[in-house]
């Protein structure tokens, strides 16, 4: 009874990591998974070039968290919806920033492969729009703080044209 509920536990593992590489959300989740965690030489292991400086991110970047969806499959190409959770983002703010893309694979020799070329294409384009928004609101937010409201900004100005009009009626009665 022992040997069969092993062999049975271990034929369903097997399976289940066949199973990965024959579905693009297993690869492209597991990838995600490596790059999280920073094992660079498992992420490169799930490319299509197994080059671990292709399959590296930006040092900076750090995966928070992440959600995949399901994926669009068109023969040996496949992507899939990818949506990731950045910490420390913002220069100014450090605020999180929720990037979505795709997760391009091409499938090779009966298993999914990454497309690092591809997927790192529309993860630094989503990365750069994202990262243009935040760094917009960091400016946004420090003219604010250093100008003050609304309000205070209008008396500013409405002071300075009493003032310029006074200055320019003084002139004008001397002329």
């Amino acid at each position: 009874m022992y040997k069969s509920t092993l062999l049975l536990t271990l034929l369903l593992m097997l399976a289940g990591c066949a199973a990965k590489k024959t579905n693009p959300s297993g690869v492209a989740y597991d990838f995600w998974m490596a790059e999280k965690e920073q094992k660079i030489d498992r992420a490169a292991g799930l490319t299509l070039d197994h080059d671990a400086e292709s399959a590296r991110l930006h040092r900076k970047i750090k995966i928070e968290d992440m959600k995949l969806g399901d994926p669009e499959i068109k023969g040996t190409d496949a992507t899939v919806p990818t949506t990731l959770t950045l910490g420390d983002f913002s220069p100014l703010g450090h605020e999180k920033a929720t990037v979505t893309f795709e997760t391009h694979l091409k499938k090779e020799e009966k298993a999914w492969r990454v497309d690092t070329f591809a997927t790192k294409k529309s993860f630094y384009l989503a990365t750069t729009k994202a990262y243009a928004e935040a760094l917009g609101k960091d400016f946004a937010s420090t003219i604010r703080n250093a100008l003050g409201d609304r309000e205070q900004i209008k008396g500013v100005f409405e002071e300075l044209m009493q003032s310029l009009k006074k200055t320019l009626g003084e002139k004008s009665k001397t002329n």
